[in-house]
């Protein structure tokens, strides 16, 4: 279910937007878009007192690592930032291309979407997003506030520090969950049968951590995943962990696969953290920042 609000609410980004510039992100996709800031801050404080840390994250076809992403990522900081806290994580689908494309920028998924339209990233109104890439009508807006959907199983909301909230109001069945989920490996699965691997967006990886270099410390992330889906991206993208610690060798930052470490975690749909496990992941990573 995760993936319908994640999907369908990208009129929900208008906020990060209109959010002054920052000084320490989270970046990646809707996986990590549902990290909670507070959690990662309350514990890195005590090494880190400046930080406040902002989720930037979108989604795969949003933010995946590129030209687009890195303008907006040097947009959105504060400029004179040096004891920033810098959380990359990646996955396959975010330095994948269309295999029936060049890999070359200018035919890249996001370059008609909001990351790659916004030019102006911290401005309120942001009168640009409104004219260029705010998706639903106001009206349609409006009347969703007058009558509530009806057998809404949860809501979300981008928070004021760039967290996508998601709370699950109704639980689903067990057995329709487990249809959902065979549903969203399928879609997983033609999705990145119909990518392949990018160089370029490798080497834009790599540029976008040298550049947050320049403004305090990156660790780059892995998130965990349940099997099934590890499985496909594993499948597609065989040596992603050893380009990873290339890339991460490379600028001299640390990088964590938590797929490959033990865990706990329950997920809403296979690939994103349920709430209290995304609470946890928070703060692992955040006390793997302060030892690494």
């Amino acid at each position: 279910m995760a993936v319908y609000y994640l999907g369908h609410n990208t009129n929900d980004f208008y906020k990060r937007f209109t959010s002054p510039r920052q000084n320490s992100f989270i970046l990646g996709s809707s996986r990590a878009g549902l990290m909670d800031p507070a959690v990662i801050d309350s514990i890195l404080h005590q090494k880190f007192p400046n930080t406040r840390m902002y989720n930037y994250s979108f989604t795969w076809a949003h933010s995946p690592y590129g030209p687009k992403y890195l303008e907006s990522i040097e947009k959105k900081i504060k400029p004179e930032t040096k004891d920033g806290v810098f959380i990359v994580t990646v996955e396959p689908t975010a330095l994948m291309v269309d295999k029936k494309k060049p890999d070359s920028p200018e035919f890249y998924i996001e370059n008609d979407k909001s990351v790659g339209k916004t030019s102006m990233v911290a401005v309120n109104p942001n009168l640009e997003y409104l004219f260029e890439s705010y998706e639903p009508s106001i009206t349609n807006e409006f009347n969703k506030k007058i009558i509530p959907p009806k057998n809404e199983v949860g809501t979300s909301t981008i928070l004021d520090n760039g967290r996508y909230y998601v709370k699950i109001i109704k639980k689903t069945a067990p057995e329709k969950q487990q249809m959902s989920n065979k549903k969203n490996m399928k879609i997983l699965q033609e999705r990145i049968d119909g990518l392949k691997i990018s160089e370029n967006r490798i080497l834009y990886l790599e540029k976008t951590v040298e550049f947050l270099s320049q403004h305090g410390k990156v660790i780059i992330v892995r998130m965990p995943v349940n099997k099934e889906p590890y499985s496909i991206e594993d499948k597609a993208f065989p040596d992603f962990d050893t380009r990873m610690k290339a890339v991460a060798l490379k600028a001299k930052v640390p990088y964590i696969n938590y797929n490959i470490l033990e865990n706990q975690y329950q997920w809403m749909d296979e690939v994103h953290l349920d709430e209290k496990s995304i609470e946890a992941f928070s703060a692992t990573v955040a006390r793997d920042i302060l030892t690494h």
